[in-house]
């Protein structure tokens, strides 16, 4: 989450042009990653880095380390390190809260931990990027949609839609009434994808 996840990544990589994509995909996601090329540039506090098997280094067990040559691109990387600052949990869930409208507003949130969130301009736009991130994260995860109520014709299309793509997946639908937390760094849309996401799992315990 902007300006939510907590903890540093660090980058051990030598190639100039893989460590800027890996650096920029976790800026884009609200990642703070820290580019290194040695293991002694490492600070104690950083528990998870992104490294490669092709330059050999080997890495402090200490380290939740993840091996570019393991996912298809930058951003899959970047939405793993976001996973692994989280609590140590076993693989759960995954939960995508969507806050219909103009634009959507998403929230995707991993065994209980907020790893990224988003505003598109489009349905088409969501699809394309909830690909790529149940692809990413999916494994293994029990995979859930909540879906704010409004305005009505938005949210049957994406519900057929969601069905069509996703046919195991669980989908609920919920009055989207704004009430909930609040979140400092987000968007209006992300904000109330988020209170979507709250509503529905305090609703389920």
């Amino acid at each position: 989450m902007r300006g939510g996840i907590k903890g540093v990544v660090a980058v051990l990589l030598r190639d100039n042009a893989k460590a800027l994509k890996v650096l920029e995909a976790c800026r884009r996601i609200g990642i703070q990653a820290l580019w290194v090329t040695a293991l002694e540039e490492i600070p104690l506090t950083v528990k998870v880095a992104v490294a490669s098997r092709e330059e050999g280094l080997s890495l402090p067990s200490r380290l939740k380390t993840l091996y570019l040559e393991d996912y298809p691109s930058p951003e899959c990387i970047a939405l793993q390190a976001a996973s692994n600052l989280g609590p140590n949990r076993p693989p759960t869930s995954l939960d995508i809260a969507i806050d219909p409208g103009r634009r959507l507003g998403v929230a995707y949130v991993v065994d209980g931990y907020v790893v990224k969130t988003h505003t598109y301009p489009s349905i088409e736009a969501f699809e394309e990027d909830c690909r790529m991130t149940v692809k990413c994260l999916g494994e293994n995860r029990r995979l859930a949609f909540y879906i704010g109520y409004r305005p009505e014709a938005l949210t049957h299309e994406l519900v057929a839609r969601l069905k069509k793509q996703y046919p195991t997946a669980t989908i609920q639908v919920l009055p989207d009434d704004g009430t909930g937390p609040e979140f400092k760094g987000l968007s209006p849309d992300e904000e109330s994808a988020l209170k979507i996401y709250f509503k529905a799992t305090s609703e389920n315990i």
